[in-house]
Order: C-alpha cells, then sequence, then structure tokens
C-alpha cells in the first residue's frame, strides 16, 4: 500500500523555501545597491551656499563700489573663506562690479563649463549660480561630486 498523506505538505514547503531565498538575495542586492549608489548631488546647494555668503560679505565689506582690482588676499581675510577649499579645483566664485571691476577665485574654465548641457548629466561639470542686482553680477560654481573615500 502507497501512503501519500504528506506529500501536500512537503511541496508546499518547497515553495517557502524559494521565497525566503528570493527575499534573501533581494535584500542583499539591495544593501549593495544602497550602499554602493549614486550618492547626493550637492552641487547647486552649496553653489547656493557659497553665493549667499558672497553676497553678504561683498554688501557688508563695500567691496560692491571698489574703482580698484580687489586682491585675493584681502577677499579671503574679509570674507572667512579657506583658500584651500575654494582653490581645490572644484569651486570658482567671479564677480563683475557695476565700475567693471572684475575678480575671480577659483577654476576660470568654470565661467564656460557652467552654462554646457552636458552638467545635469555628467556630475563632473559644475553647477553655477548666477546673481545679478544693480549692475553687479556674481557667478558661483560647484563640481564637488559626492563620491565614496576610499579608507
Amino acid at each position: 500500500m502507497v501512503y501519500r498523506k504528506g506529500t501536500l505538505g512537503s511541496g508546499l514547503l518547497y515553495f517557502v523555501y524559494f521565497l525566503m531565498i528570493a527575499l534573501i538575495v533581494g535584500g542583499i542586492y539591495g544593501g549593495l545597491i544602497a550602499y554602493f549608489g549614486k550618492g547626493y548631488d550637492y552641487r547647486e546647494r552649496e553653489a547656493n551656499l557659497l553665493l549667499q555668503e558672497t553676497k553678504d560679505c561683498f554688501a557688508d565689506e563695500g567691496f560692491f563700489d571698489l574703482n580698484t582690482d580687489l586682491k585675493e588676499d584681502l577677499f579671503f581675510d574679509k570674507c572667512g573663506f579657506n583658500r584651500n577649499v575654494l582653490e581645490d579645483g572644484n569651486h570658482m566664485i567671479y564677480i563683475k562690479n557695476k565700475n567693471n571691476i572684475e575678480f575671480s577665485v577659483g577654476v576660470a574654465d568654470f565661467r564656460v563649463k557652467c552654462f554646457l548641457n552636458a552638467r545635469t548629466k555628467n556630475r563632473d561639470y559644475p553647477i553655477c549660480v548666477p546673481y545679478e542686482l544693480d549692475g553687479n553680477y556674481i557667478l558661483v560654481g560647484s563640481s564637488q561630486n559626492s563620491k565614496r573615500v576610499a579608507a
């Protein structure tokens, strides 16, 4: 005599087993995507923050009304920016006041790269924020891409 009472339950356990394996593999895959994902794009936020700080400094110190060239040392002393941060190859501050006096700190090539259409797809290009008021023009750019640093 063939005894078949437990066969259906044994077959259902294979379904549960494969479901658990799929959940474990999906969890590992999701964890890897979360850890090694694209990262965050802070270029525009950083450019906006630099623009706000630069506007405040230039308004407070009266740099917009200068008739002579602004020296970099005076800019860094009065505005409180760190020279190593702005000259690291990832930032630019360009200012042209109403007297047509120009001042630039950082990567000068960003004035061209700021307006390329590829900046939205390629994170190595800068995102820039322009500002104009009373004949004063400020262009601030950041290309500091968030990357995982190897320890």
